[in-house]
C-alpha cells in the first residue's frame, strides 16, 4: 500500500524546483560519498558536482545517468524514498515531476518498483539528451504525444512524429533531441526499472 503524503509533500511533488540538487547530495552523502570520490567515478570535478547539487548546472541526461548509477537509483526513481507497492494509485496533479535541465523533464507515472518505469518526457525545443548516448539493461518502448524528435539507437536513426512509436533494447548506445518546432511530450516505459 502507498504512503499518504502531506501537504508540503504534495507541493513538492508538483513543483519539485531545486529538488534534484538536494536529493543528490542526500543519496550522495548516504552511500558515503565524497564529492571528489563521486567525481572520480564519473570522470567529472569536484566544483562541477557542487554546482549539480546546488542546482547552478544544466545537467546533461547522460550525466545523470552516470551519477544515478553510482548512486544505485534508476533516474525516474531518483526522489522517491523508496519502492512502493506497485498496487499504488497517483491521483492526477500528484506526480512526481524530474527536472533534469531547462530543456528536458519527466514526469513519474508509475510507484517505484523494480519491474517497470512509466513516465512523459517534455523535451523543449532544441533539447537533447545529452552530449553523448547512454545505455542500461532492458527495453524500452514510447509514443510521441507532441512534436518531432530524433532518436538515435546503436547505428540506425529514427525521425518520431506524433502518434509514432518505438521499442528498443536500451542496451544499445541511445540518445534523442527535439528537432521540432516546439517543444515535444512522449509516454516512455523502461523494462526492468533501469531507467
Amino acid at each position: 500500500m502507498g504512503k499518504f503524503l502531506s501537504a508540503e509533500e504534495m507541493d513538492e511533488r508538483r513543483d519539485p524546483e531545486g529538488a534534484l540538487g538536494d536529493r543528490l547530495r542526500q543519496l550522495r552523502r548516504e552511500q558515503g560519498l565524497t564529492l571528489r570520490e563521486l567525481g572520480e567515478r564519473i570522470g567529472r570535478s569536484e566544483s562541477y558536482l557542487s554546482r549539480v547539487e546546488h542546482n547552478r548546472i544544466d545537467l546533461t541526461l547522460s550525466t545523470l545517468k552516470e551519477i544515478a548509477d553510482q548512486l544505485g537509483r534508476p533516474i525516474v526513481h531518483l526522489l522517491d524514498n523508496g519502492l512502493l507497492s506497485t498496487d499504488g494509485l497517483i491521483k492526477r496533479g500528484t506526480h512526481l515531476r524530474l527536472v533534469v535541465s531547462s530543456v528536458l523533464e519527466y514526469e513519474i507515472l508509475c510507484s517505484s518498483n523494480r519491474e517497470i518505469s512509466l513516465f512523459r518526457m517534455i523535451i523543449k525545443k532544441g533539447g537533447n539528451s545529452g552530449d553523448k548516448p547512454y545505455l542500461h539493461q532492458g527495453i524500452e518502448s514510447g509514443i510521441m504525444l507532441k512534436g518531432r524528435v530524433r532518436v538515435v539507437v546503436g547505428d540506425r536513426e529514427y525521425i518520431l512524429e506524433e502518434g509514432d512509436s518505438l521499442t528498443y533494447h536500451s542496451e544499445q548506445p541511445h540518445w534523442f533531441e527535439n528537432v521540432g518546432e516546439g517543444d515535444a511530450t512522449a509516454i516512455w516505459a523502461v523494462t526492468p526499472a533501469t531507467f
